[in-house]
Formats: C-alpha cells, structure tokens, sequence
C-alpha cells in the first residue's frame, strides 16, 4: 500500500542520515550508542519484512463470476481475477459477483453445453426446412393483373407466408422475407431467414387471378 511504501522510505532515510551524520563526526557506530540502534541489522530486516508484507496484501487476489455487467471489470457471465478487498466491499455486499468454486464453474461449464447443444438443433432445424423449401421449390400467388400481365399493388410477405403455411404448415409470419420488386406475372425468387445461419431461397409464382382480370381500356372508359 502507499502508506507502507512511504514507511519503507522514510526508514531507509533515516538510516541514511544517522549513518551520514556520525561519519561527519568522525566517530564510529559502535562507539555511539544513541546512533546505534537505527543501522542495526534488526532495523534492516524489518525494513524487508514490511516490503514482503506489502507485496503479500497486493497479491491477495481471487476469482470471481460477474453476477451483473460491472463497469471497468467485465460483463454478466464473465469470470474475473479481482483484489480480495474489492471482492469483500462491493462486489458481495452489492451481489455483483460470486466466488468461482469448482462447482459453480462446473455448473457453467454444463449450461454452457446445452445452450451450444440447442443452437446446433435449431440450426439443423432451420437447414431442414430451408431444404424443404427449395425441394417445393414453387409457391404460387394469384394476382389481379391488367391487359399486359402488369399486377396491381404489391406482392407482400404475409402473401408469401401465407401460401407457405398453406403448403408446408410452418407458420413464417414473423420471419423476414427477402423478396424482389414484382411488378408483372412470372417466377420470381424468394428469399426467408430460418435461422441467423441459414437463410433459404425458394421460387414464388405469380399468376394472373382470372376472376379478378381487369382491362385497363374499359377503365379509362369507364372514367370517362
């Protein structure tokens, strides 16, 4: 600590000014008895024997688990090497962290298989049906359209999902659908996020609703 290390200085200091002081005087240390005591071999040593004390309290570490995000130290989760003292006054008291034991770590080690467990099979899951999807490989949309095959609106991807769910029976709707501007009939290809690994590419069809077929000339006519 800083305090030790300003008591270490200022005992080697005075030794040095004592030692100093009687080689002025021409006298021996020996023959003085008052200037004796502060070079003594003793006084050394406990000089050394504050320095090992002081080192000794900066390396009292331990290893902890962060229990919360802690600024300057590490995030949730997160195992750390952090001074006993700070362990003691705020990491504990505030329940920041706790003492990484063998069983703790042990416990983590496990969770953290099965988390890396379940992300495989969601994986294999979504690959399966991204699969299933370019094995389909066609899903069909009708679409009122004009004289030259020219749709009216847009094609959204609630209609993709929908014509999905209606064929596969895998609810899409809150996926997120990559889909091309579609202005006319004709095949066009598709895109869904399954997974943040997988995404899957399939074909959508879009073809003209004949019941909804509207000729372009008759509705300017009708206008006028």
């Amino acid at each position: 600590s800083a305090h030790s290390h300003g008591l270490v200085i200022y005992i080697l200091k005075a030794a040095h000014t004592m030692q100093a002081s009687t080689s002025m005087r021409g006298t021996s240390l020996r023959g003085s008895p008052f200037q004796a005591k502060p070079v003594r071999v003793s006084r050394v040593g406990r000089v050394g024997a504050v320095t090992v004390e002081a080192n000794k309290k900066v390396l009292k570490k331990t290893k902890v688990i962060l229990t919360t995000d802690v600024d300057g130290v590490g995030m949730t989760g997160e195992i750390k090497v952090v001074p006993v003292g700070y362990w003691r006054n705020y990491l504990l008291p505030n329940a920041r962290a706790e003492i990484a034991s063998s069983t703790v770590l042990e416990t983590i080690r496990k969770a953290k298989e099965d988390v890396i467990r379940k992300r495989l099979e969601e994986k294999a899951q979504a690959q399966a049906f991204a699969n299933a999807l370019s094995t389909i490989a066609k899903f069909t949309l009708k679409k009122k359209t004009g004289d030259k095959e020219q749709i009216y609106g847009s094609v959204q991807a609630s209609e993709i999902s929908d014509a999905i769910y209606q064929q596969t029976g895998r609810d899409l709707s809150g996926a997120e659908f990559v889909v091309p501007e579609i202005k006319s009939t004709g095949t066009y290809e598709c895109q869904v996020r399954l997974h943040p690994e997988v995404l899957a590419t399939f074909s959508v069809v879009i073809v003209r609703d004949k019941s909804l077929t509207v000729k372009v000339t008759e509705t300017k006519a009708a206008k006028k």
